[in-house]
């Protein structure tokens, strides 16, 4: 495995185990919303879902939270085919999970379409790091499933 695949694995697994971390921060009544709330409610509890999901290794869970066309962008930015994703959390869950601190949720609903927007900040080998990270989920009939995840590296703040 070559040094940079085995970063992106490393990067990976640490954003894997930071969403999940996060997860618990979501709240329906801590977004902004658009548009009908129940929707918003449950745009908000799919994302939760999925990142509980995330930290679990929990494919079958995952698989039923995101379309068949689902793409995941990395913070390396890497793209992620829906399948690629499901056989990355096929593999065994980390043991250490960083304190995730989840600040900015947004929800936006536009019609069948949502996008919930965070900004995810944590310590990785002492340094403070951030992220930001969007999903978009797609609402078919009376249920929402995930079409969409990207995740962006902040710079971070000069002292």
């Amino acid at each position: 495995m070559s040094f940079l695949h085995a970063l992106a694995r490393q990067r990976r697994h640490a954003l894997a185990a930071m969403l999940v971390a996060g997860a618990a921060c979501f709240s329906p009544h801590a977004c902004a919303q658009d548009g009908d709330g129940s929707d918003s409610a449950s745009v908000t509890e799919l994302v939760r879902k999925f990142l509980d999901a995330q930290s679990r290794h929990d494919v079958p869970t995952l698989r039923n939270l995101t379309a068949e066309q689902f793409v995941e962008i990395s913070p390396l930015g890497e793209v992620d085919p829906r399948d690629k994703m499901l056989g990355f959390y096929a593999g065994e869950a980390s043991p250490t999970r960083p304190v995730i601190t989840v600040d900015e949720r947004q929800v936006r609903i536009f019609g069948d379409s949502a996008i919930v927007t965070v900004k995810l900040s944590f310590n990785a080998g002492g340094q403070a790091r951030s992220l930001r990270a969007s999903f978009v989920a797609h609402k078919d009939g009376a249920q929402w499933k995930l079409v969409s995840a990207q995740h962006t590296s902040m710079r971070p703040a000069k002292s």
